[in-house]
């Protein structure tokens, strides 16, 4: 695991500069009372997650911080609370807007991408083809 890199001052919030689990960016959204103490702490904050009428991606990624910051801590079983919400939420994932996933020609689905044989072989291209050419001096 990577060292702790705080937020500097005069620093920006959410900068990709510092790694921060426990520093609030963004006060507004944050889902107040979470806890990772005990696994009754976990699921008292799931509760409170589920019942937050925030979006699905803003639950999971609550979810996600609780888990991490339990794991930090040494918490695994309050961690396994957290994992396994994050598990169940994943299948409630909303569809996204092209429907089931079982369109052919979308790319999707058992019979794949249409014109595209998925038994023949891809040619690759070398990667100096992508390269910038630079006038000679």
């Amino acid at each position: 695991m990577s060292e702790r890199i705080p937020r500097k001052p005069g620093q920006p919030a959410k900068s990709d500069k510092h790694s921060d689990l426990y520093t609030d960016e963004d006060p507004k959204g944050t889902i107040q009372g979470l806890k990772f103490a005990t696994p009754d702490d976990a699921k008292a904050s799931v509760s409170k997650i589920k019942s937050s009428g925030r979006s699905h991606a803003h639950k999971i990624q609550a979810a996600i911080a609780m888990e991490q910051r339990a794991k930090v801590m040494g918490k695994a079983s309050a961690a396994a609370v957290y994992r396994s919400f994050i598990n169940s939420m994943k299948e409630d994932a909303p569809v996204n807007a092209v429907g089931g996933g079982q369109i052919a020609s979308v790319g999707i689905g058992t019979q794949g991408e249409p014109g595209v044989n998925p038994k023949k072989k891809k040619s690759v291209v070398p990667f100096k083809t992508f390269m910038r050419k630079t006038p000679n001096m």
